[in-house]
């Protein structure tokens, strides 16, 4: 009975192991998302935190942290920009994903500017240090205007990095086709550029520009990479990965012929956190590149040597001056087109300026030699007479205001007398006789004065409208 027993209970046994199996098998993908594992050397906090970027991340050109993004371009026009880990990832089973606006002051005014997020094969630090310190850093390049033509000579053409790159990017442009997303694998031996290979046929059509905040998720896969923007579309491009790969982004300002830096501005493009996840097995970065946590301390601790140093006062002075020659160059590099336009506006006026001076003088002379007098020194004259008859007709004022003066203080002083008594009726009377003869002779005056001002007017416009009715009959005569 009980070989029976165990020989029926045999097959149940073997069923309930395939259930089991079966089980398991379809548990694995959930096993395996369940092993998902963050990458904090090679993620970005929002803000972010300074003393990791200074540790993990290369940065250079525009970029720059802010109390709530990373910045990689203020829209500055012709400027570059790039943030490149410094250690590569030890998986090609991850996901990026990051968060990001653009937003112009006045969209469509500068073309070709974008930025992209890289997947790189080589060390991106070790590309960009040479060409950064020589050409995006140079201040003297950056003031005679000459930096970007020699960073591009040395083959950072392509948004700020390498045209000839080995990796993949994913490409946020603004060029001729309008705004668009894509994604370019490159082993090094195409040579893309904006307008030229890019973007990729493999594209998306995108207003990233809108000002709006944008999710992106860039899934690698060992096979494949996929980009899928929250809200607009996916991507793929199939393709094999390795481990190893630096990731990062570079950006550039954009173009334009005529560039005023004070009042325009391209789109600012900021970075609001990258977050990366392995999916792989084992770790995916080198744990003794990342960020150590800090410890929180028992209590503050001060800076005896740093407070109460001697020299205290000197590094505070040098930290201020060293800030201030930063905005005066900053400041000068920003205003170096303006003042150049400027110049050669002003150049232009005096030589216009010039030009006028001449035609007049030009002008006069023919004028004298038509006439066979000079005109221009009758009008002085016309005007010298003028002043004249003006000074006189001042001064005549001038003086027979002083007689009304002395007239009213005299009739004051006879008021005091008669106030004091006696009989001054008859030298009221011949003081009233007096004031009269004066009253009129100053109306006389006036009229005359009035009569001969309305003269020398009349004279003046009968003159120019004799002149100016020559100048016709000239014009008329084809003599100018």
């Amino acid at each position: 009975a009980i070989l029976g027993f165990a020989a029926w209970a045999t097959p149940w046994a073997a069923m309930a192991s395939l259930e089991r199996f079966a089980l398991v098998a379809a548990l694995l993908p959930w096993l395996a998302l369940a092993a998902e594992t963050p990458l904090p050397g090679h993620s970005i906090s929002n803000p972010p935190d300074i003393s990791h970027l200074a540790r993990m991340w290369h940065l250079t050109g525009t970029v720059m942290p802010s109390h709530r993004s990373l910045i990689l371009t203020p829209g500055v026009a012709h400027r570059v920009g790039t943030v490149f880990s410094r250690t590569p990832l030890k998986t090609n089973d991850f996901e990026a994903s990051f968060t990001f606006s653009a937003t112009p002051k006045v969209p469509g005014q500068f073309d070709n500017d974008g930025f992209a997020f890289w997947l790189s094969e080589e060390n991106s630090t070790a590309v960009l240090n040479d060409a950064s310190i020589k050409h995006a850093h140079n201040q003297d390049e950056l003031i005679a205007g000459s930096w970007l033509t020699s960073y591009t000579k040395a083959g950072m053409g392509l948004l700020g990095y390498k045209n000839n790159y080995k990796g993949v990017g994913v490409f946020f442009l603004n060029g001729k086709d309008g705004k668009t997303v894509s994604i370019k694998k490159n082993d090094g031996t195409l040579n893309p550029s904006i307008g030229s290979g890019l973007p990729d046929p493999n594209q998306l059509k995108l207003d990233y520009q809108s000002g709006a905040d944008f999710k992106v998720k860039v899934r690698v896969k060992p096979d494949a990479i996929e980009v899928e923007i929250e809200g607009a579309g996916s991507l793929k491009l199939e393709t094999n990965t390795q481990p190893g790969a630096y990731i990062g982004f570079s950006c550039y300002g954009g173009e334009k012929d005529t560039y005023n830096p004070v009042a325009e501005r391209s789109a600012v493009v900021e970075l609001k956190g990258l977050k990366l996840n392995n999916f792989a097995s084992g770790q995916g970065e080198d744990m003794a590149s990342a960020p150590e946590q800090p410890k929180a301390l028992p209590t503050e601790k001060e800076d005896v040597l740093g407070a109460h140093s001697s020299f205290k006062d000197h590094r505070d002075e040098s930290e201020a001056i060293k800030e201030l020659t930063n905005m005066v160059f900053k400041l000068v590099i920003e205003t170096k087109p303006q003042r150049d336009q400027m110049k050669s506006a002003i150049a232009s006026l005096s030589k216009r300026i010039e030009s006028i001076e001449k035609s007049f003088a030009a002008l006069r002379v023919e004028i004298d030699k038509k006439t066979g007098h000079k005109l221009s020194e009758e009008f002085e004259a016309i005007k010298k007479e003028l002043a004249d008859i003006n000074k006189v007709a001042a001064n005549d004022h001038d003086a027979r205001g002083k007689k009304l003066a002395s007239l009213h203080n005299d009739i004051e002083h006879v008021h005091k007398s008669a106030a004091s008594g006696g009989d001054i009726s008859g030298h009221l009377e011949t003081l009233s006789q007096s004031n009269e003869k004066v009253i009129d002779q100053l109306t006389n005056e006036h009229q005359r004065m009035f009569g001969v001002s309305l003269f020398v007017i009349a004279f003046i416009i009968i003159a120019g409208l004799s002149l100016y009715n020559k100048f016709r009959c000239w014009e008329k005569k084809h003599v100018l």
